[in-house]
């Protein structure tokens, strides 16, 4: 069985031009050997190489658009008619209660920049309570289901990395899925795709096994596919995604307003977008696609000049929506974007390898290059996108950097949270002692919902925890 596996993986290997991979397999053992056809097996080797040098080729021959235009439409959420939000937001617990809702997490990254190397979604941003990002969103989900009516659990598909996947399913087991159910919660992980050399052959880490690198964050449709979470989707009857990735702090999982909304617009892919801080921000923005549908351009791609122009009906940058990776999917479209040949992006690295003797050797230049996508490589695609802007002191605290830095940290996404917890009592009426925050359990409030009865109470001390009406 072993030598007509080998045959037939020699073939499809040399039609790609890439025997190179089993120069070393007669030195290897036998249990080497059965590792390196196993990964070779689960190599799509013909699209890796066709995909490479398609993404060669166009860009070389593609100059970079000249004109970046803004979406026709953004809606901006804060300042929309309120009868018209109060409609979306109960259709949007209509769908969750009838199970046509799922929530689908980032989760494939490791805190490395954080000073941990668990994966981010176990990280404590340092609340009151020590809650990780993970429980922060899990139980931002049981409120939701209370609030729904909804007899299940909200399905939540997590995407791991090979990194990650082992240490966030042990995580969940340990805290008993943050009293979620068990069944409710779908682990899967992200593709790898083997690492390049310069001139496009597929690089050997060691004798007996290829390099490889996560595929992006835009692996995570063909890892859906694959994984057979869409078809879990299926099963289920979820019609709408709701998708974040994990290291935001005040993300609204399964968002039943932003919902409600793209089904209103008969979207089939939308985003949530945050007003650029400052022109030089460097965050990618969304902006129209020449097929239609959306795209990301990246803020180096962006003429300086364009970046600081100024819309003259509103006042604001005319380039504005701020990317923050907050998607909204109709599972027909998460099958079409499985199956899109998009073009890979191109990271050259110093990459550890072999030499000649299958010795390894660890590069002092550039050597290779690692292949990924991106998730928003499919927006141009989507025949009808819904973009909705919201504010960033409700909605995006990215925890990104160390402890102690001036942005996207820690301290800047704990400082956000309860600033907003202080702000949902100040606004359900409640009075407050001290100029600090407070913290406001998820299984509390979801957004500022239901806090009426604090109201009544005496004065919320800053610096609280709020875990109980």
């Amino acid at each position: 069985v072993m030598e007509a596996r080998v045959a037939a993986l020699r073939q499809v290997y040399a039609a790609a031009s890439q025997s190179h991979v089993f120069k070393f397999f007669e030195t290897l053992s036998e249990v080497q050997q059965e590792e390196l056809v196993k990964q070779l097996e689960g190599i799509d080797v013909k699209r890796v190489i066709d995909t490479y040098k398609q993404t060669v080729a166009s860009s070389s021959s593609l100059a970079a658009p000249t004109r970046v235009d803004p979406l026709p439409v953004v809606l901006k959420y804060k300042s929309a008619d309120a009868a018209k939000r109060a409609e979306w937001s109960t259709a949007g617990l209509q769908l969750v209660a009838r199970g046509k809702v799922a929530f689908l997490l980032l989760a494939g990254g490791q805190g490395t920049r954080l000073g941990t190397a668990d994966p981010k979604g176990c990280y404590d941003i340092g609340l009151p309570s020590h809650k990780s990002l993970f429980q922060l969103m899990a139980e931002r989900l049981t409120r939701l289901q209370g609030m729904s009516g909804a007899a299940a659990g909200i399905p939540w598909y997590v995407m791991t990395s090979p990194m990650t996947d082992a240490a966030t399913q042990a995580f969940f087991e340990k805290h008993a899925f943050f009293g979620l159910a068990q069944k409710d919660v779908y682990f899967f992980e992200q593709g790898t795709l083997p690492c390049l050399s310069l001139a496009g052959d597929i690089l050997l880490e060691t004798a007996g096994w290829v390099a490889t690198a996560p595929d992006g964050n835009g692996g995570i449709y063909r890892a859906l596919l694959e994984s057979g979470a869409l078809a879990d989707m299926k099963t289920r009857g979820v019609e709408m995604v709701h998708a974040s990735s994990v290291d935001n702090a005040l993300v609204l999982p399964a968002d039943p307003a932003f919902i409600g909304y793209c089904c209103a617009e008969g979207a089939d892919c939308g985003a949530k977008v945050c007003a650029k801080a400052s022109a030089e921000e460097a965050v990618g923005v969304l902006c129209a696609a020449a097929e239609g549908g959306a795209r990301v351009v990246e803020y180096s791609e962006i003429d300086p000049a364009a970046s600081r122009e100024i819309d003259a009906t509103t006042g604001a940058l005319r380039l504005n929506a701020g990317n923050i990776c907050n998607h909204f999917y109709t599972t027909a479209f998460l099958e079409m974007a499985a199956a899109l040949p998009t073009p890979f992006h191109i990271a050259k690295k110093k990459i550890p390898t072999v030499d000649d003797t299958g010795s390894p050797v660890v590069p002092e230049q550039t050597n290779g290059v690692k292949l990924e996508m991106f998730i928003f490589d499919c927006f141009p695609f989507s025949k009808k996108f819904s973009c909705v802007e919201v504010e960033r002191q409700e909605e995006f605290g990215p925890v990104k950097n160390a402890p102690g830095a001036a942005t996207d940290s820690p301290d800047t996404a704990r400082a956000l949270l309860l600033a907003l917890g202080r702000r949902y009592l100040l606004d359900a009426g409640a009075s407050l002692q001290g100029e600090g925050g407070v913290e406001v359990s998820p299984l509390v409030s979801y957004c500022g919902e239901g806090l009426e009865t604090m109201a009544a109470k005496g004065p919320v001390s800053a610096g609280a925890h709020i875990s109980a009406l």
